[in-house]
This record gives C-alpha cells, structure tokens and sequence, in this order.
C-alpha cells in the first residue's frame, strides 16, 4: 500500500509540474523536461528496485526523492509556507542523494562514519535550515560545509572501492562512473544557488540542463540493486575477518560475528547436506546470503510460511544448536558455506 501511495502521489506531483509548465512557462527553476525527468526517473527506478528487492532499503530512498523532487515546486502559491516548503525539498532532495550514495548498494549503514554521514547530510538540510535563512554568513557558512560534505562522502566510496571483493566492485561500478560528474554538478549547484557563484547567463543555461546528469544516479541505483547479490560475499568477507578478532562499528554485524565465531569454534565435521531436498538446499543457500523468510518466499514464488517450514526442517536435519532463531541462521550459513568449499 505504501508503494502505491508514494506512486500515485509521485504520479500527481510530476503532472502537475507538467501543467505548472503549459500554465505558465518559466515558472520552474529548471527546464520543463530537464525537471520531469529527473523526478520519474527516481520514482520509477525506486518502484522497480522496491519491488524486486524489497530487503533493501534503496528502493524506499529512491521512490522518496523523486516525490521530495517536486516539492520545489509548492513556491507557486506564493505563501510563506509554500515557500518553505519548496526550499527544504531542495535540500532534503540533495540529503536523500547523499544518504543513497553512502549506503548503496546494501541500503543501510555499516560503520559509525556512514552513520556520520548520512546524519550530517539531514542535519544540514533541515535543522541548519532555519539560521540560515535568518542570516546570510551562516547560510554561505553552512553552504561551505555542504561542499566538505560532498568530498567527505567521495571519500568513504573511494575507500569503499579499494576495499570492496570483485563482487561488491561489480555493483560499486556504475556509480564509480557516474558519481564523479552528479557531485561535481551538485557542488556547483551549491556554490552558485547558496554561496552566491555568479554564472553569466549561458553557464545558467548550461548548469540547468547539466541537471540532466541526475537521471542516471537512479538508473546506477537500480543497476546496483538487481545486478548483483552482496550478502554472501559480505558473509565470505566476515569470515575472514573472525580469525582476528576484529570487532565492528555496526551492532548488528557485530551479532552476527559473535555467532559465528561460536559456530566456528564447533569442531564438528561439515555437515552432509545430501539429506536436504533439492527446494530446502534452495532455500539454505539463500539463508546464507542473508535472505530473510519473505524475501526468500519472494524470490521462490512461495508463501513466508512456507518458508519458514522448510527452515525448521533445515534446522532440524542439520542438526543446529537450538539457541536464538537468528543465531541458527548464522550457523546454518555457516554450514552451507563449510559444505561446500573445498576442505584443504
């Protein structure tokens, strides 16, 4: 229901701009197609992404900032609500890109410095809001921090790049390619909108269809998303980090390394998995990519609760120690990927 709400309304939004512009030419602070553009695209991308990986957050952000998009244009009615209203949209237009950028292509945070950032991109956006529309230094003031931001934010991907497996590369591609020309745009369009970077009237025209370059973010969102399943080699880069003992910022992650250090610490033989059926090893090897039971039921065509018959009957075959449902899983991953990597 909530998909459907966030589309017709998107829908709505996007025709009345399409009016706004027949109406009275001008009126949009960008061009007409240049404006419709960039908001479908994030609303049909973030659809697409919301229904076939509902697990990932991504496609709930998408489908947001493509409804936000069009929040800019309430200043029409010209009272001061509207008018407030259309320059937080902006900005919470811009926090939502920058929140995508961090989290993708998981869709959630995994350190206390994506948490930072992510954080900071909301507060300068709605709580630095108010003194800067009262005074003009703190609004090119926090203008300037926006622009530190965005090389903050290029930093953590370039990090993330460098550290990522082939297989988290493969989805980091895409925005590798086309990040670089969205934040140049997007810093730009900070200095000139908020700092006060005067352009001649060609480079207005140039930067407003350049605006153009924000279609493509949520089509690399997109392509991020389906392209390629990250959970197991999440799961294959944590098993390589136990041996240490390394600890991590993210609590739930942290859980999860508990577990299956404990898992690890079980000196059982590899369990035979040849007493599964065929749909219960489909099913354990997407528990092991970190499905949860309705995404699992999604992915094969079949009802939650018949998921969750097959995973207790896994459980029970296997033998699993019988302790937190969650923990059960991370052993049953772990037993999935002992099985079947080759013992040296």
């Amino acid at each position: 229901m909530a998909r459907v709400a966030l589309a017709l309304l998107g829908l709505a939004l996007g025709a009345y701009a399409v009016g706004l512009a027949i109406w009275e030419p001008g009126t949009l602070t960008l061009p007409a197609p240049v404006h419709v553009a960039i908001g479908w695209s994030f609303l049909a991308a973030g659809l697409v992404a919301w229904r076939q990986r509902p697990e990932n957050r991504l496609g709930l952000l998408m489908t947001l900032t493509g409804v936000i998009w069009f929040g800019r244009d309430f200043d029409w009615f010209g009272s001061w609500m509207a008018d407030h209203a259309s320059e937080l949209s902006q900005n919470l237009f811009l926090a939502l890109l920058a929140h995508q950028v961090v989290v993708f292509p998981w869709g959630v945070t995994r350190s206390r410095l994506e948490r930072a950032l992510v954080a900071a991109a909301y507060a300068l956006a709605v709580l630095a809001y108010p003194p800067s529309e009262a005074s003009s230094g703190a609004n090119t003031g926090f203008s300037l921090l926006a622009i530190v931001l965005v090389g903050a934010i290029v930093h953590a991907v370039v990090d993330r790049w460098l550290r990522a497996t082939p297989a988290e590369r493969r989805a980091l591609k895409p925005l590798v390619i086309v990040g670089p020309a969205v934040l140049v745009v997007a810093a730009i369009s900070i200095a000139h909108d908020y700092v006060g970077v005067s352009l001649s009237g060609t480079g207005n025209d140039v930067l407003e269809w350049c605006a153009l370059v924000y279609t493509a973010i949520p089509v690399v969102f997109l392509l991020g998303v389906l392209r390629t399943r990250l959970r197991r080699a999440v799961l294959g880069r944590l098993l390589t980090e136990l041996g240490s003992g390394a600890r991590f910022d993210d609590e739930v992650l942290q859980q999860a390394a508990d577990a299956a250090r404990r898992a690890l610490r079980d000196e059982r033989p590899a369990a035979n998995l040849e007493q599964l059926t065929r749909r219960e090893l489909e099913v354990l090897a997407l528990v092991a990519e970190g499905r949860t039971d309705r995404g699992i039921a999604k992915e094969l065509y079949v009802t939650p609760k018949t998921v969750e018959a097959h995973v207790r009957s896994i459980f029970r075959k296997l033998d699993l120690p019988s302790d937190a449902t969650q923990n059960r899983r991370v052993h049953a991953a772990l037993t999935f990927m002992r099985a079947r990597t080759p013992q040296r």
